[in-house]
Formats: structure tokens, sequence, C-alpha cells
């Protein structure tokens, strides 16, 4: 017999006794693998649990309800206000105690990712609801036929392939969609700042003059960092960095709720996100070149020696690689503007005992 954990619908989770066609909740077709029992959506060839191949689906009765469209294949979505959207996850939650699975939410409310993980900030913001991320349903690529499967699947449900187990450090937690969302956010604004007209009197001008003050009138003309010997190179990222940690400040929120454009973080002050966009788009204008985010999903971590979980809201700090010689070699800097006591690479004693997942900005 199969484990429990596999008799429920694969779509929603819902338990599905041996023998039934349709899932109670979602609907969706429903077969069983004739060597594990476990049950599967119908249009899987291979069985998630066990790899073995499935028969044909099973004969409709005439009468019976039809099945939903397949996951893989999203019913179309209708243009939907703020307010409706809002009111859709609202219900949702309210139908489902709290719990949510973003990719299923998603499909069954017919909205984007996007717009629901969108929805979840307003209403967070609002008090509606607590401000901790729902849980996030984990997936994986399938390492033959490159879809889409849940984490926890041995054997691919498209292609049955048999998939390699990945380990992870007790104490680290997955790059999940939200943190990989917001990297990727992060990124896009720190590349397309310079094409805002606020960018060129407030970034470049700022920036344009602590390369004065770091390299003299002469040196700071037509400033290339990557042709600075690597003493400029340090102290002029260092001026760049102590203004970003000194001179902004700092606003507590929760990770990636609200990035800023880097000119308005100048205004304003932002938390580790705004921070590294502004301090990201400095260092780019005086034109460093290798920048990656390093980034610390939030979540629950277990620390190795004293056992002991601690919730994390989330962190992202920046490296840099700067020229170490003549011979082309580089030497990665660790810069987290967030941390009042950290100078150039230094980061938070919090921080060093974690794996920090890394997105290039300028490779």
């Amino acid at each position: 017999m199969a484990p429990k954990s596999t008799q429920k619908c694969p779509q929603c989770g819902t338990v599905a006794q041996v023998g039934q066609n349709f899932c109670g909740f979602c609907r969706q077709r429903l077969t069983f693998c004739q060597v594990c029992s476990a049950t599967n959506l119908a249009w899987s060839r291979f069985c998630h649990n066990c790899g073995k191949a499935l028969g044909a689906p099973p004969a409709v009765r005439e009468g019976a309800p039809r099945p939903s469209v397949p996951s893989q294949v999203p019913p179309a979505r209708t243009v939907k206000t703020n307010d409706e959207i809002d009111k859709l996850v609202m219900n949702y939650l309210q139908e489902h105690r709290g719990e949510m699975s973003t990719s299923r939410a998603s499909q069954e409310l017919h909205i984007s990712q996007v717009d629901l993980t969108q929805s979840i900030s307003r209403l967070q913001g609002h008090g509606l609801i607590q401000r901790e991320a729902p849980p996030i349903e984990r997936m994986r690529v399938c390492a033959s036929c490159k879809k889409t499967i849940g984490e926890g699947e041995p054997f691919c449900s498209y292609c049955g392939s048999k998939q390699v187990a990945h380990t992870v450090e007790e104490s680290q937690t997955p790059l999940d969609p939200h943190a990989l969302e917001v990297g990727l956010k992060m990124r896009d604004m720190i590349l397309g700042a310079k094409d805002h007209e606020e960018y060129s009197y407030s970034v470049d001008k700022v920036t344009t003059e602590m390369g004065k003050i770091a390299l003299g009138e002469e040196k700071s003309k037509e400033l290339d960092a990557d042709q600075l010997h690597f003493q400029d190179q340090l102290r002029l990222l260092t001026l760049v960095f102590e203004y970003a940690r000194d001179y902004v400040p700092y606003k507590g929120e929760t990770f990636g709720e609200h990035i800023r454009w880097p000119w308005e973080t100048m205004e304003t002050g932002g938390d580790c996100d705004c921070k590294i966009v502004l301090l990201a788009s400095m260092l780019d204008c005086l034109a460093f070149r290798r920048m990656y985010l390093r980034i610390l999903p939030p979540g629950t971590y277990r620390d190795s020696s004293t056992k002991r979980e601690t919730r994390m809201q989330g962190h992202v700090i920046l490296e840099v690689e700067l020229k170490g010689d003549e011979t082309g070699s580089r030497r990665p800097v660790l810069l987290d503007p967030s941390c009042t006591d950290c100078d150039v690479n230094e980061i938070p004693e919090s921080l060093k005992s974690f794996l920090l997942y890394s997105i290039p900005v300028i490779p």
C-alpha cells in the first residue's frame, strides 16, 4: 500500500480513496498506481511516487461531473481590480483557515502569483492578516524533461525519470519563489534606474562628487572603476558604502514589501533591499563591474550547534568583485549598509553560518 501522504489529491491535497474517479474538492480526475496505490492525476503518464507507468485514464460515467482543466493549462484570466483581488484572497484565506499554497491558490482564484503576492502585502498593510508569509509550495525542475514538479517527488510525473535527491544543510532554507521574485525585482530596478530623469540629479550627482573626493578631480574624469588600482577601487567603494550605511536612514519593513528607487531611498530611507538597490546603483554609476545580490530567504533556521530554531525575516547584502592585480584576479567584497556596526567586507554574526543565495546583477 502507498504511504498515507500519497493518498491525497496531488492537485489540492484533499484525502482520496482508492477507486475515486474525481477529487471531492478540486474536481480533478484521478487515477491510482497499480503498483504502489499512490494517488495521481489522470493525465500523468508516470506515478510520482514509484515512477511506474500508469494505465489509461479511467472511463467517465455518463452523467458524471466533468473535471476541471488540468493544472498545466490554466483557464483564461480576466483583468481584476486590486479590490476584487483582495476580496477573493481574503475569502480564500477564511475558507482555508488561513493556510495557503501560492501556486494552488493562484490557479483556483484565476490570478497570477505576482497579483496574489501583492494582494497579501496589501492585506497585511491594512492589518487584515498577520505579517507572516503563507507557506509556499516548494517546486523543482525535472532533470530530464525540465518540467516543474513537486520538490518531494522521487519520480517525474511527466517523463518518469528518477530524481536525484537534493541534500540541503540543516540550517538552510531553499530560495523560495517570493525571495527569488524580490531579488529579480531589485536587479531590474538597479539596471533600470538610469532610464529615469530623477537619476541624473540624485544618484549621478552625489556619486560623481564622491568620486572627486575619493580620487581627486583629475582621476575622477571619465571614471571607470575597473581601470583603477585595487587601493583606489577600495577607497572609492568604501566612501560610497559609508554614505549608504551612515547617511541613509534605515526603515524596518517586511522583506521585499516595498522596494524603493534609489532617489526615493536617498530622500526617505529604506530597509535592507532599498539600501542595496541604492548602493548598487551608485557603484554601477562608477562603473564597478561584477556585482551580486546575496539573499537570505525568510524562514525558520536551526542552529547546528545549539539545535535552537530562529525565525529570520529575510535579508540581502551586496557582493562586489574588485580587480586584485595586473593578472586580472578578482577579490570579492561583501557590503551590508543596513548593519551600522559593519565595515567593508563584514556581515552580521547572525548571518555567517547561513548560505546566502547569489543573484548576479552585473556579472
